[in-house]
């Protein structure tokens, strides 16, 4: 029995390490990031163990470490800056972030980039650039379970998404050399309707 169950075992681990192979760098990205390897001195930045969860727990379902070569913008929606948490702090500088520019609404926003109510009330919108040189973990997003969101209700769950890419940028808030960011002041509250807009 415990032998079948390491096999097993070895089993999902070759797959998975297949699947992690099948990934590549986005278009979006290309001419502005490369692939690191985990060989590279600078993957360990990354700390994709904190980006890659389990299914029903959020963050990505496997990554890639890439390098950015030349500047580009990234966006985060957020709670706004009236709203604090127990520190002080608001939760603009997270660790999530996204390459894709903002479209839609935010149900959709919420649903392609599993976010739970509880965790964001994405009401405002910021747009920051990564660097050159800035080392983070991209990958699809992970399923969210009800139980992870906090309902009891059971409603609240999302899938994973293998076409919305998340972007992990760990200790963003420690990085300001490779995460720049503008005064709040430029960012806007967004249009629940469309994104991109601000609201009426």
């Amino acid at each position: 029995m415990q032998r079948h169950l390491t096999l097993s075992a070895l089993a999902l681990l070759t797959l998975a390490g297949t699947a992690c192979a099948e990934l590549s760098l986005p278009a979006q990205l290309a001419g502005k990031a490369v692939v690191l390897q985990s060989s590279d001195p600078d993957y360990a930045r990354a700390v994709v163990g904190s980006a890659v969860k389990p299914a029903g727990m959020g963050g990505v379902s496997e990554a890639l470490v890439v390098k950015i070569t030349q500047d580009i913008p990234v966006y985060r929606m957020w709670n706004g800056p009236a709203k604090l948490d127990a520190r002080g702090n608001t939760n603009r500088l997270g660790g999530w972030w996204s390459y894709d520019a903002p479209q839609g609404t935010v149900a959709k926003y919420r649903a392609d980039y599993e976010i739970c109510k509880a965790w964001n009330d994405l009401t405002w919108m910021a747009t920051c650039t990564l660097k050159q040189g800035a080392v983070v973990a991209i990958g699809p997003g992970q399923s969210v379970s009800a139980e992870t969101c906090g309902d009891p209700t059971g409603q609240e769950k999302y899938a994973a998404n293998a076409s919305g890419w998340q972007t992990y940028v760990d200790k963003p808030w420690a990085r300001s050399a490779e995460l720049v960011c503008p005064d709040v002041s430029a960012d806007y509250t967004a249009d629940p309707a469309d994104i991109s807009k601000k609201a009426p």
